[in-house]
């Protein structure tokens, strides 16, 4: 595990985590590495605000498969942790829209790349699946209907439906350019990351917080 600190934030990530990445930059043939990374700390800092604006500073974040796990005392009720988990999305939408403007005022191509990316990533970020926002989201709804059992039979079902269409699609694009496995990788990836969660009985851990 790699430890360092950031404003006084302690990040530890993982050596799968780390080779995940490597991996994804080794086979990078479209040059879209940079602009991704940028729309994921872009994503984070959503996530971070919120947060701050919530009064909950981060103690650390942890960067494993399949998962981001942001810890802290935070003084969260459910619906504010519903806001922090979209804040990041939508800090790249706003990027999207503005890389966009600018694309179409000095017409040039990385612009439009970027705000592709910072769609996509936003998007992404969204899907129902443990790990993402969009699973955290999908936990907090279901935990005010449903029991914690119940919940995650649900949550685990829908991620694993999600993640097989991924597999899918990423099946058919691989079949057509006879080289892109791009998306096959990150379905694994986030497989993986499903199958970690529910060997340590965890189905979706975003935060840790003292709820109110």
């Amino acid at each position: 595990m790699i430890k360092f600190s950031i404003f006084g934030i302690n990040f530890f990530v993982s050596v799968g985590f780390f080779g995940i990445v490597t991996l994804m930059l080794y086979i990078d043939k479209t040059g879209l590495m940079f602009p991704t990374a940028l729309a994921v700390v872009v994503h984070e800092l959503g996530h971070l605000l919120a947060l701050i604006i919530f009064k909950s500073k981060p103690e650390s974040i942890t960067l494993k498969v399949g998962t981001v796990g942001i810890s802290g005392r935070f003084i969260l009720t459910p619906r504010s942790e519903i806001f922090m988990l979209f804040a990041g999305p939508v800090f790249n939408l706003v990027l999207f829209f503005i890389f966009l403007g600018f694309h179409f005022v000095f017409k040039n191509s990385l612009l439009l790349n970027s705000a592709l990316v910072m769609l996509v990533v936003g998007g992404f970020n969204l899907l129902p699946i443990i790990g993402l926002d969009g699973g955290g989201i999908l936990k907090l709804i279901l935990g005010f209907r449903f029991k914690t059992s119940t919940m995650n039979i649900i949550l685990y079902s829908v991620s694993v439906a999600t993640i097989s269409l991924i597999l899918l699609l990423g099946f058919f694009i691989l079949v057509d350019t006879k080289s892109n496995i791009s998306l096959i990788l990150m379905g694994l990836y986030l497989l993986l990351g499903i199958l970690l969660s529910k060997k340590q009985k965890n189905y979706c851990k975003i935060s840790q917080n003292i709820v109110k």
